[in-house]
C-alpha cells in the first residue's frame, strides 16, 4: 500500500498581509514533550514560491505572526503544530522557525506578592486570560518581581517538579499523564509499523532504580528520602504535603514497585500517521502506545508516550519518533 504524504502550512492573515497557504515546503520538524516548556517547530521553504517573489521574505513573514502546520496523508490532514514565528532567516532555502503558545506566556509580565494558594489559582492570576488545567497542590507564600508567565513556570519546576506546557489554548501545570487518561491507546506493531527503534527490553530484576522521593510542605520546605538500589539510575519523584519520612517512605515503596516491572524503555519511529481500522490516527506526548511483537508476543506492553518529533522531507518522507515514558495500564 502506497500513502500519499500531504502538507499544509497556514500564516493567517495579519495587518501586514493576507493569509499565505503553502503546500511543498522543502521540510518540516516539530518538537513536543512535557519536560520542554515550549512545543518547537521549524520549517525550511523554497525560495521559489510565487508571493516571495513580489515581496522582501522578513516582511512578508514577520517575528510574532501566527502559523499552522497540517501533516498527513491523502486524504486526512492533522494538525500537529499552532503557535508563532520567532525567526526567519534569508537564506535558501528559507528557515522559519516557532513556538507555541508558550511563546506569548513569555512575554506576559508578572510582578505579584503571592499568599500560600492553590496551584490553579497562582496560574490564574499570572495568566487569566488562559484556561488552566492544574494539579491540585499548594504553593508557598511567594515574590515574583518583575518577570514573566513563563519564568514562573520554570521557578514551578525547579522548586516544587511541576512541569507545565500548552494543549491548545489550555495551560497545564503538574499533570504528566493523568489528563489524557481517556484518550484511547494506540496500536503500534514493532515488526510492521515501526521503521527504526532504539528500545531496550528489561525484565524487573534486571531493573536497577533508586527513587529519590521530595515532598513539598505548605511552607515551601522540603523532605526527602530514598527508596530502592544504591547503584541505580535515579529518579526523582515529587510529593506534596506528607509531613513524615517515615510516611513518604512507604509512598516511596509502593511507587518504586511501579518501575519495578518487565517492560520497554527507549524510543520508536513509526510513519507520521498510524493506520489504523478506522484510518489514520496521531499521536501526542501523554498517549498511550500498545507495543506488540508477532516475534515476542510475552513482551506486549503499554507505554505513555514522554515526547514526540516528527520529521516531514522532500525524500518524500513523514516520519513520527517517540519517547517512551512510564509503563501504563490499559
Amino acid at each position: 500500500m502506497v500513502f500519499i504524504i500531504i502538507s499544509k502550512i497556514t500564516f493567517p492573515k495579519t495587518e501586514h498581509r493576507n493569509a499565505i497557504e503553502i503546500r511543498k515546503p522543502n521540510a518540516i520538524s516539530i518538537n513536543k514533550g512535557w519536560k520542554m516548556l515550549t512545543d518547537t517547530a521549524e520549517i525550511k521553504l523554497p525560495r521559489n514560491v510565487n508571493y516571495f517573489n513580489k515581496f522582501d521574505v522578513n516582511k512578508v513573514f514577520r517575528v510574532g505572526d501566527p502559523v499552522i502546520i497540517e501533516l498527513g496523508y491523502h486524504p486526512t490532514l492533522v494538525r500537529e503544530f499552532e503557535g508563532y514565528i520567532t525567526s526567519v532567516s534569508a537564506d535558501t532555502p528559507i528557515i522559519i522557525k516557532c513556538e507555541d503558545e508558550m511563546y506569548k506566556l513569555k512575554k506576559l509580565p508578572v510582578n505579584i506578592v503571592t499568599k500560600t494558594m492553590k496551584l490553579e489559582k497562582l496560574l490564574q492570576k499570572i495568566a487569566p486570560k488562559y484556561q488552566i488545567d492544574a494539579l491540585d497542590v499548594e504553593i508557598a507564600p511567594q515574590r515574583f518581581p518583575r518577570t514573566t508567565v513563563a519564568k514562573v513556570l520554570e521557578f514551578l519546576k525547579q522548586e516544587y517538579s511541576l512541569y507545565s506546557y500548552m494543549k491548545g489554548g489550555t495551560l497545564v501545570c503538574g499533570k504528566i499523564y493523568t489528563d489524557d487518561s481517556d484518550i484511547d491507546v494506540v496500536d503500534i506493531d514493532l515488526e510492521k509499523t515501526v521503521v527504526a527503534n532504539q528500545l531496550v527490553y528489561k525484565n524487573n530484576e534486571d531493573i536497577s532504580i533508586q527513587i529519590i522521593a521530595v515532598s513539598t510542605l505548605r511552607n515551601g520546605g522540603k523532605i526527602e528520602v530514598k527508596v530502592g538500589d544504591e547503584d541505580g539510575e535515579q529518579r526523582e519523584l515529587p510529593y506534596y504535603g506528607i509531613t513524615s519520612k517515615e510516611a513518604l517512605k512507604k509512598i516511596a515503596l509502593e511507587d518504586l514497585k511501579k518501575f519495578k516491572i518487565d517492560g520497554w524503555s527507549g524510543s520508536l519511529t513509526t510513519y507520521g500517521l498510524i493506520l489504523t481500522n478506522n484510518g489514520f490516527v496521531s499521536f501526542d506526548h501523554g498517549a498511550k502506545l500498545r507495543l506488540l511483537s508477532r516475534q515476542y508476543p510475552d513482551r506486549n506492553g503499554i507505554n505513555y508516550v514522554e515526547s514526540v518529533k516528527i520529521d516531514l522531507s522532500d525524500a518524500p518522507s513523514l516520519r513520527r519518533t517517540a519517547q517512551l515514558g512510564d509503563k501504563a495500564s490499559a
